[in-house]
């Protein structure tokens, strides 16, 4: 917790800073943990006498659309996927929130810097001090007013399922994996509403899912790479024709995550053999061992946000993501090989991490690399350096829709 509140409560009190962060202690260790220091600060202030109370308390079943300067406590139920936009020439950005106590519930909306201000999660209990109540499309919503804020009071973790739990039926499902494979994606028209759909397969080491991805979520889904570990949250489950399905509809998030999954070869590993390249059969996941008998011209990398890991923009003022805003950005590595071995040969293109494993270098040794200079420069390098190089790749052989020839799709290389 930042040291100005412990300050501002010491000063307030006549009491020291270090009397004031035994008694926030304490109230965490009554509240077993489950108590913020945020939520703890403000319960000890209040019982100093120095919390001047900036609302009416009210219960959420007593809003009613122009209440001004309310105090309402209650759970987190469900949180919406942040959106931005643009009115009057100006870029916006709103996130809202489903709060519930045992009179009702209401939705909470954060707007531009209130967003990225608090770190909410479902199931945590909060207060949300000094709002104001207003009505749309006949429902009433709640919005901070001047000085407003929300106070987390316990915060809950978000509790990952491993996939062999999921049952059909199950709504607000967090879990983390490894996009194995994705399906093209299709558009379709239902009684003239247009939407879009794509399938993926999803494994963490427990269980292989079949997964679908509906509308926004769709084009979130196209900028991660077969292999990447992602954090799906928010998804819910289905019977299908195969067994449990996972889908992400509009409530769905999906990030990057650094948690420990089993590489993708482990996952699949009791249904993949070894082949020649002249007996790759399409789509079948299979490992190739060969030599790398060329590297492709071209780009040999594009930029993503360092944050979220989606595709970024290079912008005359910087680096920009649709989602997070002005970044730094990263160079995510792309190489285009040709592979050989004694049976005949194959195109492939490596992302990431695998691409980097293919050419020898790591992340740091990369960017400096491309800053320093030209991508044919490097290119020219590499030939020099790996052709001839013993590689072994795990994949599946896919048709490439622009060259309508056959390429290796590498998930890892061995």
């Amino acid at each position: 917790m930042e040291n100005n509140i412990i300050k501002e409560i010491a000063t307030k009190s006549g009491k020291s800073e270090k009397e004031i962060q035994k008694l926030i202690d304490a109230k965490i260790k009554k509240f077993s943990g489950l108590l913020t220091e945020q939520g703890a600060a403000f319960m000890v202030e209040k019982e100093l006498g120095l919390k001047q109370e900036s609302g009416i308390e009210s219960k959420i079943g007593e809003l009613n659309d122009g209440m001004k300067g309310i105090d309402i406590s209650g759970e987190i139920k469900t949180i919406f996927p942040a959106k931005e936009f643009e009115k009057g020439g100006k870029a916006g950005k709103l996130k809202s929130f489903i709060l519930s106590d045992d009179t009702g519930e209401v939705r909470v909306t954060l707007w531009n810097d209130q967003v990225d201000k608090y770190d909410i999660s479902v199931g945590s209990k909060v207060k949300i001090s000094n709002g104001i109540v207003s009505a749309y499309n006949e429902k009433k919503q709640v919005g901070l007013g001047f000085n407003g804020e929300i106070i987390i009071l316990e915060k809950k973790e978000l509790a990952f399922e491993n996939l062999n739990n999921l049952k059909a039926g199950m709504n607000s499902i967090n879990v983390i994996g490894r996009l194995l494979r994705k399906y093209p994606c299709k558009e379709f028209d239902t009684s003239g509403k247009k939407g879009k759909v794509c399938n993926f397969q999803f494994g963490d080491g427990t269980a292989l899912l079949r997964a679908t991805a509906w509308n926004e979520k769709v084009d979130e889904l196209e900028t991660y790479n077969e292999g990447d570990i992602l954090e799906i949250d928010n998804g819910y489950t289905k019977a299908g024709m195969f067994g449990v399905e996972l889908h992400l509809g509009y409530n769905a998030e999906l990030k990057n995550s650094e948690k420990n999954v089993p590489s993708v070869i482990e996952i699949l590993k009791d249904s993949v053999s070894e082949k020649k390249i002249n007996q790759l059969l399409e789509n079948e996941n299979v490992i190739i061992a060969g030599k790398i008998k060329s590297i492709t011209n071209g780009k040999l990398f594009y930029t993503v946000c360092e944050k979220c890991g989606k595709k970024a923009t290079q912008e005359t003022g910087g680096v920009i993501c649709e989602k997070c805003g002005e970044v730094s950005g990263e160079k995510r590595a792309i190489v285009g090989i040709t592979i050989e071995d004694d049976s005949g040969e194959i195109n492939s293109n490596l992302f990431g991490r695998e691409a980097l494993n293919a050419i020898g270098l790591d992340q740091e040794s990369f960017e400096l690399k491309t800053e320093e200079k030209s991508a044919e420069k490097i290119i020219e390098e590499l030939n020099e350096t790996i052709i001839g190089k013993e590689i072994k790749l795990f994949g599946y052989e896919k048709l490439n829709s622009y060259s309508n020839e056959n390429e290796f799709s590498v998930k890892e290389v061995l």
